[in-house]
């Protein structure tokens, strides 16, 4: 059954005929998107996914689920198109742009889209470095205090800055070869340096208690079966940060194309998709976490969706004593970095966060601050 059409799908299908053959689906430009990859985060097919995708309820569009990147031969960039919250307006997000004109290539297509009468709202450009910020407020765009994306993360998980961990500084190499998770060091790390490793033995000991349990991560696969586990784990964080009254901004479905659209290339090898769960003895199988993530450089990765079920008032009846289960974040971000280690990955970049305390959760795993902007066209 064909669904009707949205004010995206139109949108979208008017931009197409602006612009023709140069705006493309995301997953049909995953070769290209490569060539433009750079370590930075949001430049990936799943970031481009993730950022620009027709999935949010804020943004739908039946045509172009997976988003829209904008490519002229030598410059690129994702296109979205969302409301805020509590806004029926719609506004143009331009995600990521990248290569040589970028720009004045930006500037061309907003003055295009606004010749053309398709948007009189505040168009965002996003997931700029701050060279590039400084750059495109000097060429006349404005910073994001001018209409700011909402009152408590004006620049929504961009707000706080990305984390990225230096795997050499979170593991060292143990007797037998392999990584043990070391303190943190650092005069910032004071209060919780011994986290991650504490963390880490605390679900070990919980796993011993409860020796009818099995965890398990394994590379995802992308069937029917696994994408009901995922969007399942998806659903249940936000239900659970609902609960706690932490939620800005993102919503489940923006987590869907990942979910369900396979990136170009080899899992744990141009991109890093785990899925895991709780294996009762002789009985069911729990799914309590999903990630996914993309190499972005030969030794740096971007992580953009690390969801892990902490809660276990979520899973009554399989525990003999729930004691350490609550570390269960720690252990799966940790072991999701040994195996990416072992593919040669030296940096993970885990991307921002909407509110402090998200942002306090990667910094006390060991995240480096490095900041992206928005600015308003």
């Amino acid at each position: 059954m064909r669904l009707p059409a949205t004010e995206r799908d139109e949108f979208e299908a008017r931009l197409q005929s602006l612009f023709g053959d140069k705006l493309r689906p995301v997953e049909e430009s995953f070769d290209t998107i490569g060539t433009f990859k750079d370590g930075s985060f949001a430049m990936g097919h799943l970031g481009l996914m993730l950022y620009t995708n027709g999935y949010n309820i804020r943004g739908t569009s039946t045509q172009h689920p997976n988003g829209l990147v904008f490519h002229d031969g030598q410059n690129l960039f994702g296109v979205g198109y969302f409301s805020k919250e509590a806004h029926p307006e719609k506004h143009l997000h331009i995600v990521a742009p990248k290569g040589p004109d970028r720009i004045a290539v930006v500037k061309s297509f907003i003055a295009a889209v606004r010749e053309a009468g398709l948007t009189r709202t505040s168009i965002y450009v996003r997931h700029l470095s701050p060279e590039d910020h400084v750059a495109f407020l000097a060429a006349g765009f404005a910073p994001v205090t001018k209409d700011p994306w909402h009152p408590v993360a004006p620049e929504e998980d961009e707000t706080y800055p990305n984390r990225v961990y230096h795997l050499d500084e979170l593991f060292t190499e143990g007797a037998d070869g392999g990584l043990e998770v070391k303190n943190l060091v650092g005069a910032e790390t004071g209060k919780y340096k011994s986290k991650n490793r504490l963390a880490f033995r605390r679900f070990e000991n919980f796993l011993r208690r409860n020796d009818h349990l099995d965890f398990r991560i394994r590379p995802y696969g992308y069937g029917e079966s696994e994408q009901s586990k995922a969007l399942g784990i998806v659903e249940g964080y936000f239900e659970a940060r609902s609960e706690q009254g932490t939620v800005v901004g993102s919503t489940p479905e923006d987590y869907r194309a990942l979910i369900t659209q396979r990136p170009g290339g080899e899992n744990e090898r141009d991109y890093f998709a785990y899925l895991g769960s709780l294996s009762v003895e002789g009985g069911e199988e729990v799914p309590v976490m999903f990630f996914a993530g993309e190499r972005t450089a030969p030794h740096r990765a971007s992580l953009y969706c690390t969801m892990s079920m902490r809660f276990p008032e979520r899973l009554i009846g399989i525990f003999k004593d729930p004691t350490g289960f609550t570390a269960i974040p720690q252990y799966v971000w940790l072991n999701v970095f040994k195996k990416m280690w072992d593919q040669g990955i030296r940096e993970v970049d885990a991307g921002g966060s909407e509110v402090k305390g998200l942002d306090d959760q990667k910094r006390q795993l060991g995240g480096r601050p490095e900041k992206t902007h928005w600015v308003v066209g």
